[in-house]
């Protein structure tokens, strides 16, 4: 049984004055379907009202109570409403069969909700006359698991003045259609998991497109949400490509890994060696060509283009990398490496000395790195403890992607059309300071002991991310970018963010 469930509302027929809306009840249709082809939800998670046009306040509320109730603390938590949309002394209210809710309330409710994430979509007229209260706040007790996904999003058909239209080639509304189009679009399926900032980024590409070609039937979605990160909905089996381990210990060595770095039609490897003794140049160079006639038809891929590309193939070209223990693989450290080249590449290039520390040695290209001993030492006196190391990190973590959400929120009401460009600026300009400052702490930490080290650099990376949200809407370097381009960088940042927190979400259940 999937962790999402759904309770999706539509009303055709009304006893109190309003029109009747005869598409209502197909959006029902149409928005249980794509939730079942495209979300893949069982038709037992799915709550319906208004298959046969009728909904009554009553009936709502005692639904809603019922999917509330059945959803547990760690699922997901969709409401879909089609229907009239009214205003009333400048409140938004859902208009049902034999009366009114407001909107807000109801809004509210799932806010309170102890569900971990709830997802609302309103298919009305007037639907964008609605708040949210704040933005998510990242605390460090808590996990990038806990955080990632909490809270509720709502996703309007159109802002608080515009009416909602029906479509003109369909038996359904334009939003819905849009929306149905995008859950059950397989272009936006990454790793098996569909995210709600592609669907409703998707939506809105849908929506203006339909605006250019309806200027005067225009919609324009609102989405503002109080979570953690986004959603990520699981879609399909995913198997992720498994890249094969080298490993094999000898009586002077240690091959600890073999890294695949084919590039065009050229076949590469990079071998990182443990040496077990202390080893002259010269045991070097022999170790290298032991090394490097092991490796020659090894298969080691890192996608599956790759491995059709190469496989029976005999390796082009093989680095080897030595270091002393596996803390220097880990860091990247090495006394040394070599490299080995076929006859069908161009040698006098790949064999090139450009200093004293690159030569040739019984034939063998060495290149010494000599600063080896000074970064070992480096590294060694600078590790800090395990306990230390994610204390001082989650710190930062925790109020830097504070940070990014209320970026993040500025951002969405300016593509809402609530903030204007300067005053986005505005809103960003007093964040970057804050910014800033945990960016460069993030730089200035201990470094992390080897089986942290993955997490650490994940949780840098992040913070990097979102240091890049204060390029783009920055005063100083406004005139080097159209508006047209910040908001595309600023998209193309906010989706990494959200992959970036899931990475890190990953590591953290290893430590």
């Amino acid at each position: 049984m999937s962790n999402v469930k759904a309770l999706v509302v539509g009303i055709s027929n009304y006893y109190i004055g309003a029109t009747n809306l005869p598409f209502c009840m197909n959006d029902v249709v149409e928005m249980k379907q794509a939730l079942q082809s495209g979300l893949k939800l069982e038709n037992d998670d799915i709550f319906i009202l208004g298959e046969l046009g009728d909904v009554k306040t009553d009936d709502f509320i005692s639904a809603l109570s019922d999917i509330t109730n059945s959803t547990g603390i760690n699922d997901y938590l969709l409401f879909y409403f089609s229907g009239h949309g009214t205003k009333i002394d400048n409140q938004h209210f859902l208009v049902f069969s034999d009366g009114i809710i407001s909107t807000q309330e109801i809004i509210d409710y799932f806010e309170r909700s102890s569900v971990k994430g709830k997802v609302v979509f309103l298919d009305c007229c007037y639907s964008g006359h609605f708040s949210i209260s704040g933005t998510s706040t990242f605390s460090i007790e808590e996990t990038v698991g806990d955080f990632a996904g909490r809270g509720y999003a709502v996703f309007s058909s159109s802002n608080s003045v515009q009416v909602s239209y029906g479509h003109p080639d369909k038996p359904i509304s334009v939003f819905t259609s849009f929306l149905c189009d995008a859950l059950k679009d397989k272009h936006i399926i990454k790793q098996g998991r569909v995210s709600l900032y592609d669907i409703q980024k998707l939506v809105r590409l849908y929506l203006e497109v339909w605006n250019l070609r309806n200027p005067d039937r225009q919609q324009h979605p609102i989405f503002r949400a109080n979570m953690g990160g986004t959603v990520y909905f699981e879609v399909q089996d995913y198997v992720p490509f498994y890249t094969s381990r080298i490993y094999g210990e000898y009586d002077k060595y240690i091959i600890y890994n073999v890294e695949p770095l084919h590039v065009g039609m050229t076949k590469r490897y990079a071998v990182k060696a443990i040496m077990k003794e202390p080893l002259s140049l010269e045991e070097i160079g022999m170790v290298s060509l032991e090394i490097t006639h092991k490796v020659k038809t090894a298969e080691v891929y890192d996608n599956a283009i790759a491995q059709n590309r190469f496989s029976g193939k005999i390796a082009n070209i093989i680095w080897v990398y030595f270091g002393r223990d596996e803390s220097d693989i880990v860091k990247n450290n090495y006394v040394c490496n070599t490299t080995w080249v076929d006859d069908n590449q161009d040698k006098k290039w790949w064999y090139r000395i450009d200093n004293k520390d690159t030569f040739i040695l019984n034939g063998i290209h060495f290149k010494i790195f000599s600063y080896y001993d000074s970064l070992r030492s480096f590294n060694q006196e600078n590790t800090g403890s395990k306990d230390d190391a994610i204390s001082k990190t989650k710190d930062i973590l925790a109020s830097v992607v504070t940070l990014a959400e209320k970026t993040i929120h500025y951002f969405n009401e300016h593509k809402n059309g609530i903030l204007t460009e300067e005053a986005l600026l505005q809103e960003i300009e007093s964040l970057i300071p804050e910014i800033n400052e945990y960016f460069f702490k993030s730089h200035n930490l201990e470094i992390p002991p080897d089986e942290i080290r993955d997490w650490s650099q994940a949780c840098v990376v992040l913070i990097g991310t979102i240091y890049d949200f204060t390029l783009f809407y920055n005063k100083k370097y406004l005139s080097q970018r159209t508006p047209e381009n910040r908001r595309a960088c600023m998209e193309m940042t906010i989706k990494q963010y959200y992959s970036d927190l899931e990475k890190v979400r990953k590591l953290e259940e290893k430590l």
